[in-house]
């Protein structure tokens, strides 16, 4: 029985990465070390750690992901608003599953991806 998960993401600027889990994702940041630090938002925990080569998210940004994690949210327009207002840096428009659930994405500034998905 799995009894619970956790991410951890290799950044290449901590401080970058701290500002895009903070104010862009809208985590709670503890642990703050050199090495790095954990955010958390609602069951999602990202143990975030430096050391990675910097990225650039290129035109086949979907194809160079090294790590893509759907988040599941009850009421998406609330999260959807909540992220623009945050100013969180979108890949694609809003698009609708074949199921009619909508689903967009954003990537962290290493270039793991976000997939928003309406529940």
């Amino acid at each position: 029985m799995i009894r619970g998960y956790r991410f951890t993401i290799f950044a290449s600027d901590l401080e970058r990465s701290r500002h895009f889990y903070e104010q862009q994702l809208g985590c709670r940041i503890d642990n703050v070390t050199d090495l790095g630090f954990t955010a958390h938002r609602d069951e999602l925990e990202f143990v975030v750690e430096g050391g990675a080569n910097r990225r650039k998210l290129g035109k086949a940004w979907l194809g160079e992901a090294g790590l893509y994690i759907t988040i599941v949210v009850d009421d998406f327009d609330t999260m959807l608003a909540e992220l623009q207002e945050r100013d969180a840096p979108f890949l694609d428009d809003i698009n609708e599953l074949p199921d009619g659930k909508r689903v967009t994405g954003l990537a962290d500034p290493d270039g793991v991806l976000f997939e928003v998905r309406e529940a």
